[in-house]
């Protein structure tokens, strides 16, 4: 798995620089500021999940091109926008200065405003858009917006400020703001590829756990890793004052809930054998890793 997200890594990296490079303009320093934000390296993780998506489908990753590309500039800008003073305050993302301490907060907002856009236009300008891409970018946008991932980032400031922040609510939490944009590259992709609707429950439910099991990994690594390891500022939750699983769990008992949503997406999927074989391999290689 380490060796096909290696692989799959290398393939997103060409198809974003041909991509950009069409998008590259003259007003500075804004074109820097999204290049640099989108281009900062990063496991590149749902594009993968949108190659597998096709290949869950039969289907090349050539054919999802743009509706990969434009996820990962979602992705990004949500990382930008996170990394404001006023949300999570970050100084450090991926082992380099995030965007607004490069370029100030101001630009740092307008060039996430300006990724979030670029994406859609990305998108649109798919060669071979059809009704299948017309169907996947609105399951997409649904999934980044109030009742997705943006509606998980509104519960995210919240846990700043209510104590009774449980397991429940975090749950709901980790849904929206992380599984949601999981399961935007994932069932998006084979949306575009003509699945039909036994596979995207199936699929849905396996993105829906996967996204779950990489933010609780998240919040282990936060208080167990290191800032070298990770690329990124550890303890920031304790220093939010934001509540997570692993303080409601504890760092033992959150493995084994993560050993449960692994059988559980695994369970989903495997009545798909051979098509779900990676998948699998997937949802085993985020459980255990360890950056």
């Amino acid at each position: 798995m380490r060796e096909l997200l290696a692989k799959y890594k290398n393939i997103f990296e060409r198809q974003l620089q041909e991509i950009v490079a069409e998008y590259q303009c003259d007003i500075q320093p804004i074109s820097d500021a999204l290049i640099y934000a989108v281009s900062n390296g990063g496991k590149r993780i749902r594009p993968a999940l949108c190659y597998l998506g096709a290949d869950f489908c039969g289907k090349d990753v050539d054919c999802i091109k743009n509706l990969a590309v434009g996820i990962e500039m979602i992705h990004s800008y949500s990382l930008v926008h996170d990394d404001l003073p006023c949300m999570d305050n970050d100084e450090l993302r991926r082992g380099k200065p995030t965007a607004h301490k490069v370029y100030g907060e101001g630009m740092a907002m307008l060039a996430g405003d300006a990724l979030l856009n670029m994406a859609f236009e990305v998108m649109l300008g798919d060669h071979n858009f059809d009704n299948n891409m017309h169907s996947a970018m609105k399951y997409v946008a649904k999934m980044c917006g109030i009742r997705g991932m943006i509606g998980g980032q509104c519960l995210d400031l919240a846990n700043e400020s209510k104590e009774n922040f449980g397991l429940k609510e975090l749950t709901r939490l980790n849904r929206l703001k992380t599984s949601c944009l999981i399961s935007g590259a994932l069932v998006g992709s084979a949306i575009r590829c003509g699945a039909d609707d036994k596979e995207i429950q199936a699929l849905e439910l396996y993105a829906q756990n996967l996204g779950e099991i990489f933010q609780i990994v998240d919040d282990i690594l936060d208080r167990t890793s290191t800032e070298q390891v990770l690329g990124k500022q550890v303890k920031q939750d304790v220093a939010n004052g934001k509540k997570s699983v692993v303080d409601i769990l504890g760092i033992e008992t959150a493995k084994e809930y993560i050993k449960k949503l692994e059988n559980e997406a695994i369970e989903k999927i495997s009545v798909y054998g051979n098509r779900s074989q990676k998948l699998v391999e997937l949802c085993k290689f985020l459980s255990n890793r360890t950056n």
